[in-house]
């Protein structure tokens, strides 16, 4: 082979890989805008549901479930808004799909509250029930008290 043609080989494939690395920093800049962007949408909708303005930060949430459908902190946030707002149903439809993403919210106490809680008010008691028993955040106990009591007298009745 000749030396010319082994250096525009080397060449081409220099360029090749210039254009590559290029094309990736480029790409990657723009992915990290978008993730930033996101991740601000979320702090505000966070804040927004902890200033009880629950319509504004479910929407804003909304949105980003839609962008990022694996994201369980997304889905947890959301039903917590949702049992703020007494929509127990999609209360308990979110978190179940953030255990499903994640089983380990199964140790997170205030979650386990939350998703008790949303089940009682749904009637499943059993399942209810089962979630209730697990140790809950302080801040929680009294209502998980009154939760079981009342689990135990509709199961017996």
């Amino acid at each position: 082979m000749k030396s010319s043609t082994v250096k525009y080989i080397f060449l081409g494939i220099l360029l090749f890989v210039l254009i590559g690395i290029i094309y990736t920093n480029s790409a990657g800049e723009k992915q990290a805008e978008v993730y930033k962007e996101d991740f601000g949408q979320y702090q505000q909708a966070v804040q927004l549901i902890q200033t009880n303005q629950l319509p504004q930060g479910i929407k804003a949430l909304e949105q980003l479930v839609v962008k990022h459908p694996d994201e369980y902190k997304l889905y947890y946030q959301l039903g917590l808004a949702y049992s703020g707002q007494k929509d127990f149903d999609k209360a308990a439809l979110c978190l179940q799909k953030a255990i499903d993403i994640r089983p380990a919210l199964l140790e997170d106490q205030t979650f386990t509250f939350k998703m008790g809680e949303s089940l009682y008010h749904i009637k499943q008691l059993d399942l209810a029930k089962a979630y209730l028993e697990k140790p809950v955040a302080q801040q929680f106990q009294a209502q998980k008290d009154e939760l079981l009591q009342l689990i135990e007298k509709e199961l017996q009745s």
